[in-house]
This record gives structure tokens, C-alpha cells and sequence, in this order.
């Protein structure tokens, strides 16, 4: 059943066509996309994308090593050139399956993890089957899994749907279109709200407000100033907000995170100063990093590559650079769609490849060398693209911001408005 869906079975049918393609591109006859939803969004836009299905619940279960019911998850199953099958564990009296698109709809009660080997014992599945979602299933679950199916030799392929998904349909450009539009209203709000000097509870308040009778949802809203603002990039680790208030003068800070609408991925930011008037030295990085961000969008048409974008970013960013200014040279953007997209626009060019590789550690801040994978293919129109710029001064504050912008056939869209607060 589509009839009310914000997406016709026809434009799932094409998704499905070019994951076939994928697969075949890559010698797989069988792929199982693992997905976990119940309250949670960071590892359901995969499922959601193939089949409109999202589980419902509170959290992820309590580790159950004898049902393995896990109920929280789903999987979407291709093979044999079907449309995919969707495999669940919630009881349809229970859970909201109408909506969902899939050649077929196969309930494992009263478990999913026992289930889907009988099932694949059943249908002669065997030899190698790709696997999406392999960081989002719990080692006990998949310790049994594994167990039940000695059949299968399982071969990771986390980053396999990115291509797919890469280049967005019509239809879906109107809905990033939808998501940015909210974003733009609700980041305003809140925005506003810290200049006021609101604390950043009631400016989160206000963010949320906008999202939601707009008819959009979010994964976290982070609202926060002052000294915390200059050290961390977001608000308070648990919630991304407190009842603290800015005072004037401090710089304030904005972020939204989450699938705003029909489950695509956003997360625009936005810096100010409570009051609205920075000094000169806040002026300055603030204007840097608007300044990075309108040079890389200015730039972005077909056939431009990520290297290149971000060699327009560096060349941007030095002219505000000082002694004390750290201009922050990591990343300048990504790819998006249900979730971030890991591959990125360099903060400048990071010279060959081979020679990005060796710099690769242990440390959490080594850039990973598979996220500069695609930095030399030229983008197409379609694909969604976030910008992405920071600076900090010590003492004075850090400045941020992040907008989204869509690649059109002679330049780009942006999605996102929010006001820039200089």
C-alpha cells in the first residue's frame, strides 16, 4: 500500500533497480541491509529508504539471549532479482506495516535473529551474501546469527547503498527542498532567541517549536554561549542544552541535527552574539567562516570536484587567518541524504592520495583516508551537499556555521537560509 505515502512505489522500484545494479557491479547475488529504529534515527534511514519501514518502540531491547526477539531491528533482503523482502520481529498487530513498500513482508515471530537462518535453510541461500548494517547489529545477536548460518560466508559492505543514494530523484529534491525550508525557520528562532538572552533550554524550545508544526522531526538540537561555546562545537553532551543564559557579548551558537522530513538528514548551524554586536575581533571570525562557506557554495556546479571545492575553501579562509585564529582546517563539507554522508570536501588539497593514506593513526582525530575516496569525482546534479566552516580565537570565541545546498544542472540551490548574524 503507497496511496497516502510521500513516495509513489514507482520511485522505490527505481531504487531498487539501482541497488540491483550495484550488486551485480559487484558480483553479489544476495544482500541483507540491516536497520534499527524505536525511537532512534541514526541507522533507520537505510531501511526506510528501501522499503517506507521504521520500527517502532521506546529504545533499543534489553539484550534477550534466549528469545532474540530483537524486535528493535529489521532487515531488507534482495535476491534472486525480486523486490526486496523485508524481515521483522514486531507482530503486525502491533506495528504500523501499511505504509510499508517491498515485494514481501515476512514476520519472524516470536525472533527475528532464529527466524531469518530457518529462513535462508529454507530458500537454499547460501555462499556470499553482502552485508549492510554490520555496526548496527549487537555482537550477541550477531554471534547467533552467524552460529545459525554456517552456510553463509557474510561480506561487509558498509558503504555499498552510498552510491545508490548518491544522486538524489525529483521527488526527493522536493523533499530536502521541505527539510530545508523548516530548518531555515527553526534555526532563526532559536538563533534569535540567544541574542535575546534566553537561556539556551527556551531557544532550543523555540528550534523545536518550528520543527515540529512544520510537521518535521530532529535527532538534537544544540543551543549554547560563552565559554563553552569557544571549547566545544556542541551544547551539553547529553541533551545539547541547559537553563544557563547567555550574557551580552557572548557568542552563541546553534545547531540542528536529524531527519527533518520524510526522514532526510540535515544539520545547518549558525553562530551570533548575545546582544548583536560583536566586537571587532567576533566580527571577524564570524565573517571568516560565512565568508569560506558563500566562496565553496559560489562555486558549485556539475563537474566540480571536492578537491577542488575545497582548495576555493582554503584560499578563502587564509585571508583571515592570524596568529591567534585557528581556522580549524578539517573538513568543509559532505555528502547527505538519510544520514551523513562520510564522503567530504577537504579543508584544501590534501596533495595525493597515496600520501594522505600514510598519515592515518590511532588518534580519533587522524583524518580517515576512505572519506577522501571521491575528493577527484566531479559532483552531478542531483546530489546534496553540506558546507561547512569554523574558526576560533582564543578568548574571543568560536564561530560556525553549516547550509545545505542541492547541485542543479548550471550551479546549485540552497536549501538553507537562515540569516548570517555579523
Amino acid at each position: 500500500m503507497t496511496g497516502n505515502n510521500y513516495f509513489p512505489r514507482e520511485e522505490y522500484e527505481a531504487r531498487w533497480k539501482r541497488v540491483w545494479d550495484a550488486m551485480r557491479a559487484k558480483g553479489y547475488d544476495h544482500l541483507l541491509v540491516w536497520s534499527r529504529g524505536a525511537g532512534s534515527y541514526d541507522r533507520l534511514g537505510n531501511g526506510l529508504w528501501l522499503t517506507n519501514f521504521a520500527n517502532n518502540g521506546t529504545g533499543q531491547d534489553w539484550a534477550d539471549d534466549v528469545q532474540m526477539g530483537a524486535w528493535t531491528f529489521s532487515a531488507v533482503l534482495f535476491r534472486d532479482g525480486r523486490a526486496p523482502e523485508l524481515h521483522s520481529a514486531q507482530p503486525p498487530q502491533e506495528t504500523e506495516y501499511a505504509k510499508t513498500v517491498c515485494g514481501e513482508l515476512i514476520v519472524h515471530e516470536p525472533s527475528l535473529i532464529t527466524g531469518l537462518p530457518e529462513y535462508f535453510r529454507k530458500h537454499g541461500i547460501e555462499g556470499r551474501v553482502a552485508v549492510v548494517g554490520d555496526d548496527v547489529l549487537p555482537g550477541l545477536y550477531d554471534r547467533r546469527l552467524r552460529s545459525l548460518t554456517p552456510q553463509i560466508e557474510w561480506v561487509t559492505d558498509e558503504w555499498f547503498l552510498l552510491e545508490p543514494q548518491r544522486v538524489k530523484s525529483k521527488r526527493e529534491q522536493e523533499a530536502f527542498r521541505t527539510a530545508g525550508d523548516i530548518t531555515t525557520h527553526a534555526l532563526a528562532a532559536g538563533m534569535d532567541a540567544l541574542i535575546a538572552g534566553e537561556t539556551s533550554a527556551e531557544a532550543a524550545a523555540r528550534t523545536a517549536m518550528e520543527i515540529m508544526r512544520r510537521g518535521g522531526c530532529f535527532s538534537r538540537i544544540d543551543m549554547h554561549h560563552g565559554a563553552h561555546a569557544e571549547r566545544f562545537l556542541l551544547g551539553d553532551m547529553l541533551y545539547g542544552y541547559d537553563t544557563s543564559a547567555p550574557k551580552k557579548g557572548d557568542m552563541v551558537r546553534g545547531w540542528i541535527q536529524g531527519p527533518i522530513f520524510q526522514g532526510y538528514w540535515l544539520d545547518p548551524g549558525r553562530t551570533a552574539v548575545c546582544g548583536g554586536r560583536p566586537t571587532k575581533e567576533q566580527r571577524h571570525i564570524l565573517e571568516g567562516a560565512t565568508e569560506v562557506c558563500k566562496a565553496i557554495i559560489k562555486a558549485i556546479r556539475p563537474g566540480v570536484t571536492p578537491r577542488q571545492l575545497g582548495a576555493i575553501g582554503h584560499k578563502a579562509a587564509l585571508r583571515y587567518a592570524g596568529d591567534e585564529i585557528d581556522l580549524n582546517l578539517g573538513i568543509f563539507g559532505h555528502q547527505m541524504g538519510t544520514f551523513y554522508g562520510p564522503h567530504i570536501i577537504p579543508a584544501g588539497d590534501p596533495g595525493a592520495l597515496e600520501d594522505e593514506s600514510v598519515k592515518q593513526g590511532t588518534s580519533a582525530n587522524e583524518r580517515m583516508f576512505k572519506e577522501y575516496e571521491k575528493i577527484d569525482e566531479p559532483y552531478e546534479p542531483g546530489m546534496l551537499i553540506a558546507v561547512e566552516a569554523f574558526m576560533t580565537h582564543p578568548g574571543v570565541g568560536m564561530s560556525g556555521l553549516e547550509d545545505h545546498v542541492l547541485v542543479t544542472k548550471d550551479g546549485c540551490e540552497q536549501i538553507t537560509n537562515t540569516p548570517f548574524y555579523l
